[in-house]
């Protein structure tokens, strides 16, 4: 293997080890949920107590 074929797949190799670490953390701190129950844009929202987007309403109006 030629010296810049091997920094190439190295660093291909780190970028996509990178945004797997990235994305399991992610996972694992529940930022991110793989399954909505409802809606993608609302269920997920910190602020979506306090939304007053109609989106958020529609939801907030299925919960209850």
């Amino acid at each position: 293997m030629k010296r810049k074929e091997f920094i190439r797949t190295t660093g291909r190799l780190l970028l996509l080890g990178g945004i797997t670490a990235s994305t399991g953390y992610l996972f694992v701190n529940k930022k991110v949920s793989a399954s909505c129950s409802l809606s993608p844009t609302c269920d997920n929202c910190g602020k979506f107590q306090k939304c007053d987007f109609p989106q958020a309403k529609e939801v907030k109006d299925g919960k209850e």
